[in-house]
């Protein structure tokens, strides 16, 4: 028998039923465990010690004692499909207790081999009926958070005792070919590593009903298997690489299966290899043999990782789990609506998708809505003004109620917008910025569209997303005002961006700052352009909280809007989505023109360009100080880029100039931009004009 290595991390992939089978991720995931946390091979290297002491001593002694593990689900979700129902997670604890019980009726179809070692393990799971607080609760729990796509350490979210629950956690996507992955009891036995002690699992992995399937229900048998200190029937490395050894007497040695030739025989002919055992990839799943019934129930004694607790009665009545009966829990509210944007009078479904217990009664409210009020579970509504409203779910059954108020819920809008082209905004002030503009931060966390004035493309005021470090896949979202660009043509939505990234490899920047428009209130979005990587973390890398500093970290973008667009409430939607290695990012002085942002940076610092005073009403002075000779144009344009005066236009040499700049002969008050070019140099200067 090859004594394998016990490691951090076991990460494994399922294949679908006519794929070829993915390999498993555990040599990387342990290299990688074990660069951050050496110490955690001690902590293996004891947990095996522990389990051959007891295998000598109590292997060949049948214990009858049924060791009941307390669970809980926790569901992670965008209110999506992955948002499984209790009746599904109930299913997977069906099959887990079969499986692990040797009650699944397809026990009878056990090749003569292995029929005789196939184990009931003897070994239950409960779901949890108490929460670490004490309160009523059915052992599933539902929080709403993007991480569900992601399917790594950073979607384990509200852990619970690991001494008291094996915690699992439910979502919706995972890195490509992976379907769940659980860590060795050894590789997070030191006490900070308990909130990553756990399964993670694909929603479609769960269970053979809603969006698993009989396929597919084995995947959490498996993982829970690890959880128990299982290792792979042929011991660590990729499916099908080397012969291999999981230091189970009874299971042979083999190479792995990623299909079902129940004859199989590889590594040691004619011996044949347990491909139906759990453990394996080849999904014709049917057993556990009893040397790893012994090992699981070996480490269920250990303190490693306090799997020894878990059994305890005194855990049981903790959690609840003493007997089978559930109990009936008051609801835990929650609901969201089909469109978080719409149009006065539009219709707008909501979903009730409470959890925790029945929902017996129900009472929705709604601001301004029609209906107002409604008793239905998914009732659908307008609205009859325009702004942010308010809603309100109460919920009740026989062991209680509670409810759910969301301010600022949903934004109607009533058209036509009253801005036009030409609409300019600067940030100068905060109040437009709040009063105007909408911000969506999915995540509720801090990273979210803001106003500063700590940067600026022309002048102090600007948005800023804070993202520095942020959680890798949060996405926020800002929308324009309502613009009318009705009989308009094609325009272009112009606006600046200064951004930066926390990843010093350009391969690692991948945040996205993608651009919609939307011409029903926001009821649909197509995407119009996608910035990304070192394009749009165009000042490099920083390693601390990013904040431009000159002109030169500021770019100018334009977004072509054809004049298929050309309606009477147009919005704009700048989404973005980082990766969690970005950095902070501005937007400012967005413009919607018939014309391209037509204004170039400053290239140059070769000259200093001066207006005084600045706002102006009658006259300026405008002072520039030269260090070459060249060809120089100094004019005023207006917000579409156009020159509307020409201040001077001939050769300069080096040395300070001084123009006199007439506002009277501008068309209008309001702002201006005084554009230099110095040979194939740029500077702009924001002009005010009262």
């Amino acid at each position: 028998m090859n004594k394998f290595s016990w490691l951090s991390a076991v990460l494994c992939a399922f294949p679908a039923a006519a794929q070829l089978p993915h390999f498993c991720g555990t040599d990387q995931m342990q290299q990688q465990w074990l660069e951050k946390h050496p110490t955690m091979i001690i902590e293996h290297e004891k947990l095996e010690a522990f389990i051959q002491n007891w295998l000598q001593h109590n292997a060949h002694t049948r214990d009858e004692n049924v060791y009941v593990i307390p669970v809980v689900f926790h569901i992670i979700h965008d209110y999506g499909s992955e948002n499984i129902s209790d009746e599904q997670v109930r299913d997977a604890v069906r099959i887990l207790n079969e499986d692990f019980r040797k009650r699944n009726s397809d026990t009878a179809d056990i090749v003569p081999a292995f029929k005789n070692i196939a184990a009931d393990t003897r070994i239950e799971f409960r779901l949890a009926n108490k929460t670490p607080g004490g309160t009523c609760t059915n052992g599933i729990e539902r929080i709403h958070s993007l991480t569900t796509y992601l399917g790594n350490d950073q979607s384990k979210l509200n852990y619970w005792p690991r001494d008291r629950y094996l915690n699992i956690w439910v979502v919706r996507n995972m890195a490509e070919g992976i379907a769940g992955y659980a860590y060795l009891p050894g590789s997070v036995a030191a006490p900070q590593f308990a909130p990553y002690d756990g399964i993670v699992i694909l929603s479609s992995y769960v269970g053979s009903i809603g969006t698993g399937s009989a396929t597919t229900a084995r995947a959490l048998t498996h993982e829970v298997g690890h959880y128990l200190n299982l290792l792979h029937t042929w011991g660590n490395g990729p499916l099908g690489a080397d012969c291999g050894d999981d230091s189970v007497d009874d299971t042979p040695e083999t190479k792995g299966w990623g299909t079902c030739k129940l004859d199989g025989s590889v590594c040691n002919p004619p011996v044949i290899e347990n491909v139906q055992n759990y453990m394996e990839y080849s999904y014709c799943y049917r057993m556990f043999s009893e040397g790893q019934a012994d090992r699981m129930r070996a480490v269920l004694n250990a303190s490693t990782s306090d799997r020894n607790l878990l059994w305890q009665p005194s855990n049981l009545e903790a959690t609840g789990t003493a007997d089978t009966i559930e109990p009936i829990c008051p609801p835990r509210i929650d609901f969201y609506a089909s469109t978080r944007m719409t149009c006065v009078n539009s219709l707008v479904t909501f979903y009730d998708v409470s959890w925790n217990g029945p929902v017996d009664e129900r009472l929705w409210t709604f601001q301004d809505g029609t209906p107002a009020t409604s008793t239905e579970k998914n009732p659908k509504v307008s609205f009859s003004t325009s702004g942010w409203k308010t809603v309100t779910l109460t919920g009740s059954n026989a062991a209680g109620s509670s409810s759910l108020t969301r301010t600022a819920y949903i934004y109607v809008t009533q058209p036509p917008a009253t801005l036009s082209v030409g609409y300019w905004e600067s940030f100068d002030q905060a109040t437009t910025f709040n009063n105007e503009y909408l911000v969506f931060n999915p995540e509720g966390n801090n990273s979210m569209w803001q106003h500063t004035y700590t940067a600026g493309n022309f002048a102090p005021g600007a948005v800023k997303l804070n993202n520095h470090k942020n959680m890798n896949g949060d996405i926020d979202v800002l929308v324009t005002p309502p613009v009318n660009l009705k009989g308009a043509g094609t325009v272009y939505l112009n606006f600046y961006t200064s951004a930066a990234s926390n990843a010093v490899q350009a391969a690692n920047v991948a945040d996205e700052l993608k651009i919609y428009v939307s011409t029903n209130c926001g009821l649909s979005w197509q995407l119009r352009q996608t910035i990304s990587g070192v394009n749009l973390a165009n000042a490099g890398y920083y390693s601390n909280s990013f904040t431009p500093n000159s002109a030169s970290q500021w770019v100018a973008r334009s977004v072509m809007i054809p004049s298929t667009y050309n309606t009477e409430n147009v919005r704009f939607k700048f989404e973005y989505r980082t990766n969690g290695r970005g950095n902070n990012i501005y937007i400012d002085d967005i413009h919607v023109s018939n014309y391209p942002v037509g204004l170039p940076q400053e290239t140059s610092s070769a000259w200093t360009l001066q207006v005084y005073p600045n706002p102006v009403q009658d006259h300026a002075q405008v002072l520039l100080q030269l260090t070459s000779l060249g060809y120089t144009s100094l004019t005023v344009r207006d917000l579409f880029g156009r020159v509307v005066a020409v201040v001077h236009e001939s050769r300069l040499g080096p040395g300070q100039h001084v123009f006199d700049l007439d506002a009277r002969q501008l068309p209008e008050t309001g702002v201006y931009f005084l554009h230099l070019q110095h040979d194939s140099q740029h500077a702009i200067r924001r002009l005010m004009v009262h």
